[in-house]
């Protein structure tokens, strides 16, 4: 009677390969994965070595695809169970992988953990004299430890520890993945490497591995991981590898584990580092949550200055916390978007375009940081000239209506007078002015209008009419909304 069953796996993509093989616990559930193909060609000549009860097989693969495999295994090994795992969600194939003899068709992106466990006890069901058990061993239980709280910690035979985390997620200058060769290296490195040790895959992009050895060997095997890193690092110049401090308890390495920081590192906080020794986790606080109505503001009342250093002060405490790259690098182009708003001056969108790129291609926090500065610099150089100008242009247009008062003015009108869109002139005329142009307007007929009030050669409604009002009544309403009595009133005042 057999205890595990067999699993094999036959995927073109190595990376879907390696995800099937860490989406569950194998050998706790009582499977075994005994061996793995690309292609429907390479699982034929190894069906019969590794005798598996269960294929997990994909559809479309290069040399034999997966509909040609699952014709000729399931009538050469009908014995054998074929479970597709496709990404296509195709009738036909559905239809013809189960007519040629597969017992199930899964699609690989709603393909849960869970789901594949249901249907791997379901199929065991069907096959006679297998009857599976589980074995956990000291792989699983350190996992379980390290990332559960499972107390349940493996058996060491010395006495001191490190815990190596390798990213795995790179790409050459072709921009050709280094995910299964750098998975391959590490592994084959890890199994010579002079020291027990156990390695897992973590989220599918870290390879973590815990080493233990005897406390005299610590400087040897220190020296034989960074001859490696050098060694890799010439095939891979942006690799960046985190090591512990060493400790004489793997319940030191759990709290390195439980670190928020420890497995966040990037290489883009350390430049020209590949091996980095994590002798003191950075447990900076985050900073404060960006204050964007201050921001928008100091932007809004054209106070650039200060709106740049908001957006400096707050991007340095985000570079001294490390916080992630991607999301740094996303509020700081947020920043700029917000900084440049809609100002149309061809020179800032061009500086504003090229900022992105420059921003989105910074390598390194020390090469970032000058990057901003230098684009914060150029932006907020040109919008207060920007704003310098259109100061000029406030001013001409305040004299203006001093000048006009009597017409039919309207911010429509002097919009166009001054080739000024409609919107922004409203905005940032009562920006400027501390005041609506409409308010603006009836303080200067008003004031006219006290002028005249005081020769008695006018009647009210000349006045009225004088000043630009050709409503009496409207004018009186007006006149005493700004100084509190009637035009009657305050001509007898005076």
């Amino acid at each position: 009677m057999n205890n595990s069953c067999k699993i094999m796996i036959v995927d073109d993509e190595f990376i879907m390969r390696q995800g099937i093989k860490f989406m569950i616990k194998w050998e706790e559930n009582g499977y075994e994965v005994v061996g793995e193909a690309s292609n429907g060609k390479e699982a034929l000549n190894l069906i019969a070595e590794l005798k598996p009860h269960i294929i997990l097989c994909d559809i479309a693969m290069p040399v034999m695809n997966g509909l040609d495999f699952i014709k000729i295994a399931a009538n050469q090994y009908p014995n054998i169970k074929i479970i597709v795992l496709s990404g296509y969600d195709n009738f036909d194939y559905v239809r013809n992988s189960l007519i040629n003899g597969a017992v199930d068709y899964v699609l690989k992106p709603t393909l849960t953990p869970e789901e594949l466990l249901k249907i791997l006890q379901r199929v065991i069901k069907t096959i006679p004299g297998l009857h599976i058990k589980p074995n956990i061993n000291k792989v699983n239980i350190l996992e379980q430890y390290l990332l559960y709280e499972n107390e349940q910690i493996p058996k060491f035979n010395y006495d001191s520890f490190r815990l190596l985390v390798f990213p795995l997620k790179y790409s050459d200058k072709n921009s050709v993945s280094l995910y299964s060769v750098l998975y391959e290296k590490i592994t084959e490195f890890l199994k010579n490497l002079a020291c027990d040790n156990m390695s897992f895959l973590y989220n599918n992009d870290k390879l973590c591995a815990v080493l233990n050895y005897p406390l005299e060997k610590d400087s040897e095997i220190f020296y034989e991981i960074n001859l490696f890193i050098k060694k890799i690092s010439d095939m891979c110049e942006n690799i960046f590898v985190v090591i512990s401090q060493t400790h004489s308890s793997i319940k030191d390495i759990k709290q390195d584990f439980k670190n928020p920081n420890f497995l966040k590192y990037e290489r883009f906080y350390f430049k020209k580092c590949n091996l980095y020794l994590a002798d003191n986790l950075n447990n900076n606080i985050f900073p404060d949550k960006f204050d964007y109505r201050k921001f928008i503001t100091f932007v809004n009342d054209k106070k650039y200055g200060d709106a740049r250093d908001l957006m400096h002060d707050y991007i340095l405490k985000a570079i001294y916390a490390q916080i992630p790259s991607i999301k740094l690098k996303n509020q700081t182009k947020n920043f700029l978007y917000n900084l440049v708003g809609e100002t149309d001056e061809s020179e800032v969108e061009e500086i504003y375009i090229k900022a992105f790129d420059e921003i989105e291609n910074a390598q390194y926090s020390d090469d970032f940081i000058k990057i901003v500065e230098s684009i914060l610099d150029k932006l907020v150089n040109i919008l207060s000239k920007d704003k310098q100008a259109t100061d000029e242009y406030m001013e001409k247009i305040l004299d203006y209506i001093k000048q006009n008062y009597k017409e039919d003015l309207t911010l429509q009108s002097l919009a166009e007078q001054f080739n000024f869109g409609y919107s922004y002139l409203s905005a940032y005329f009562a920006q400027y002015a501390h005041e609506g142009f409409s308010e603006y307007l009836n303080k200067i007929r008003i004031q006219k209008a006290c002028q005249m009030l005081k020769d008695s050669k006018y009647s009210i409604a000349e006045v009225s009419f004088a000043v630009g009002y050709s409503d009496h009544s409207y004018f009186c309403r007006v006149f005493k909304k700004i100084t509190g009595i009637t035009p009657s009133l305050y001509r007898k005042g005076n």
